[in-house]
């Protein structure tokens, strides 16, 4: 029978699921918003990652985030630990994790294993490595149950004492977007406390966004957009102002 071995940490919600609400719509004022401000060209290009993450992989990312601050148990007769839980995603229905962590030294090799809705049983959705403080590591999520293929990998490095650290997603599925990848950033020594920079492949171009997660104002640059390689700005009420 396997020795039990140190219960690993669970990843931070943020090297799968990063918070990027700030971009999204909010009914009529936001749909006059994205005719004029510079918030809007930010949130047009970070809703492509935003929409594979937050719709067509909600069930993966929903399904991690479902194991935060669960307890594991021990699976003597297969040496893991196992996080389980069920959980529901609008629109799609309701689902169960089991998210096992299997630990080799110092490092930990993670599976989530996802049934329900009828059709989904055992469906290995993602995996991934990290050290046994969860402070840095690696996941893959697959498509689907129908293309059991990698969409997004990503790796991430988060301090545990301050929350600061980055994940960057790499688009590892075939078309346009293959090989471009976003980068979202937490510092939180820093006014503008969030940033992301998304590199295109197809259209070889680079984007650069910060704000402040508590009072909305922020800034962004593309020098392929504006045609200048300063920022350009917007309020608390995502409008337009000029960088001071």
């Amino acid at each position: 029978m396997p020795q039990q071995s140190e219960k690993p940490t669970l990843p931070p919600e943020a090297s799968m699921a990063p918070d990027m609400s700030m971009f999204e719509e909010e009914g009529d004022e936001g749909a006059r918003v994205m005719a004029i401000s510079n918030w809007a060209y930010a949130a047009i290009n970070v809703g492509v990652y935003s929409s594979i993450l937050y719709s067509h992989l909600a069930v993966p990312v929903t399904a991690f985030k479902a194991t935060i601050g669960t307890e594991a148990v021990f699976d003597e007769d297969a040496g893991l630990w196992v996080w389980e839980k069920a959980f529901d995603v609008e629109g799609k229905g309701t689902y169960d994790i089991r998210l096992t962590a299997n630990v080799q030294d110092q490092n930990v090799n993670w599976m989530g294993y996802i049934s329900g809705e009828g059709m989904v049983d055992n469906f290995v959705w993602f995996t991934g490595t990290s050290d046994m403080t969860g402070e840095a590591g690696y996941w893959e999520l697959y498509e689907s149950p129908e293309s059991a293929s990698v969409w997004l990998s990503n790796s991430w490095e988060y301090d545990k004492e301050t929350g600061n650290g980055a994940t960057t997603f790499t688009v590892e599925k075939e078309g346009d977007n293959l090989g471009s990848s976003i980068t979202y950033r937490i510092d939180d020594t820093m006014e503008m406390d969030r940033n992301i920079v998304i590199t295109n492949t197809d259209l070889d171009s680079e984007i650069y966004v910060d704000w402040s997660r508590s009072d909305k104002f922020g800034q962004v640059k593309s020098e392929s957009h504006f045609e200048s390689d300063t920022y350009f700005c917007w309020d608390a009420s995502l409008q337009n102002t000029s960088c001071e």
